[in-house]
């Protein structure tokens, strides 16, 4: 018999408490694409649009209390632990910010396309509660940036830095390139700005002058496709990613709740898988 990962147990457990002891979630950004994925997927409490919404006051699927245009709407006795999930635009993120940071709540932060100044603000919410980064919800995304794009990053710095070549070390490119649907507001994409910030962070630049491009297309279909490519001289080596269902998200949503349960502080969905012992993809 095949062993059972702690995921399906954490999982299990979740979704088997008494109601008063679940997490309860509530989900800015509900009738979003993203917020659907999630609601989908999840059990809700909240979830929270525009004031100009059509659905606003409705019931929607997936979401237990009718819609609501503000988080001051939001009853804290009947979200008695709850988890904050911005699936919205940066132009709402002061609410959020406040919101959180005035109930000392956690947040997972699904939303991109941030200012510096928000970026800081989030540096400072981060200091009272724990906080999840995740431009990109995926644990797919995560598994191929731990599993796949590291080795990959690893075996190229071995490569080109042999002690016996003679080769330049610094002959290496490294590109990026984003592929979404026409509609996505921000470009680059904040999950290849995610990747960017990973490469840089490697064993790499101890080495390297990386000068990392990224590339944007849009088209008419794309959930999400990220391919890295490393040139160095004659040779190239490229991986990818490829979104085909939006469904990665909200499915990812039972990983991304263990925020819940960090000090405070920033993390990331890659954070939160290598705490995961025995995780089976």
């Amino acid at each position: 018999m095949a062993k059972l990962s702690k995921r399906f147990f954490q999982k299990f457990m979740m979704t088997s408490k008494p109601l008063e002891q679940q997490t309860k979630l509530i989900l800015v950004g509900a009738t979003g694409k993203l917020g659907r994925s999630i609601s989908s997927y999840n059990q809700v409490t909240y979830g929270v649009c525009s004031k100009d919404n059509p659905l606003l006051g409705e019931v929607m699927e997936g979401i237990q209390e009718p819609l609501i245009s503000s988080l001051s709407e939001v009853s804290l006795k009947i979200a008695n632990i709850p988890l904050v999930i911005d699936a919205s635009y940066p132009e709402n993120f002061e609410n959020v910010y406040d919101f959180c940071f005035q109930n000392n709540i956690p947040l997972v932060l699904a939303s991109t396309g941030h200012t510096e100044k928000q970026l800081q603000k989030l540096e400072k919410l981060s200091k009272k509660v724990p906080v999840l980064k995740a431009p990109n919800l995926s644990e797919g995304v995560a598994f191929f940036k731990t599993s796949i794009l590291n080795p990959l990053i690893n075996g190229i710095f071995n490569r080109v830095n042999l002690p016996w070549s003679n080769e330049n070390s610094y002959d290496l490119n490294i590109k990026i390139i984003e592929t979404h649907h026409e509609k996505k507001k921000d470009a680059p994409s904040g999950t290849a700005l995610d990747l960017k910030d990973y490469i840089s962070k490697s064993g790499l630049s101890r080495y390297f002058d990386l000068d990392i491009e990224i590339k944007s297309i849009r088209d008419k279909k794309s959930v999400g496709k990220h391919e890295v490519i490393f040139k160095h001289k004659n040779e190239e080596f490229s991986v990818m990613h490829n979104a085909f269902s939006r469904d990665i998200f909200g499915e990812s949503i039972g990983l991304a709740t263990d925020i819940k349960d960090k000090s405070p502080g920033i993390y990331s969905m890659v954070d939160l898988l290598k705490d995961m012992e025995g995780y089976d993809f």
